[in-house]
């Protein structure tokens, strides 16, 4: 008999356990389902002030590439960059606009690359009416393609004159020229060596101007 009370006894324990076990899965089940609390209202306006911040530190980042970008142009262009206008989208720039010195219309594309901060430069820049003063098609086009070849010829020479001074440094420095004004672009190790590019540029023969946008390594 007492045998039978324990069977019976055990048998209630493990219904018992069976029920408790059933009621946790289920609880954790339901747990599991809840859906993920969404932020308060303090959360959500927090969130909606940093989004704010941000795009107001951008906006101001992009203003004052414009404005870095619009004192170089003065700087090398004078009057002429006036008449550009800079557009930034992240780090390109667009410049459009007119120019009344031919020269100007390749150089505002070079200074704008040497600005800190510019990737890419977008060069819609155009010559005013009369800045050709009147010629012929004939005639411009024959002037163009002799302008062409002496800045190529002038380009060649400087870049002879910069691998004879700065050896393989040289090879880091584009040479651009346009009508006798020259200009250096891209990377040289130290200011000393800027200087040397610099002098040596402006000492050969045929430049008659000289635009230094060359960058030191950091």
């Amino acid at each position: 008999m007492a045998a039978c009370d324990a069977g019976v006894h055990h048998a209630s324990r493990l219904r018992a356990g069976a029920v408790l076990s059933f009621t946790l899965l289920i609880g954790a089940g339901a747990e599991a389902a809840k859906p993920t609390p969404t932020p308060g209202p303090a959360a959500r306006a927090g969130g909606a002030m940093d989004e704010a911040w941000n795009k107001v530190q951008v906006e101001v980042a992009q203003a004052l590439l414009v404005t870095r970008v619009h004192i170089a142009l003065l700087q090398h262009l004078k009057d002429d960059a006036l008449k550009v206008k800079v557009e930034v989208k992240g780090s390109a720039v667009e410049l459009s606009g007119q120019v009344n010195v031919r020269p100007n219309q390749e150089l505002a594309e070079k200074v704008a690359l040497s600005v800190s901060g510019v990737r890419e430069v977008s060069n819609r820049i155009t010559l005013a009416p009369g800045s050709e003063h009147g010629e012929a098609p004939v005639s411009k086009a024959f002037g163009e393609a002799e302008r062409e070849v002496a800045d190529g010829l002038l380009e060649a020479k400087v870049k002879t004159r910069l691998l004879e001074e700065v050896g393989k440094v040289a090879f880091d420095i584009e040479v651009e020229a346009t009508d006798g004004v020259v200009s250096l672009s891209g990377t040289v190790p130290d200011g000393a060596r800027q200087q040397l590019a610099v002098s040596v540029a402006k000492a050969t023969k045929g430049v008659r101007e000289l635009h230094d946008l060359l960058r030191v390594a950091q």
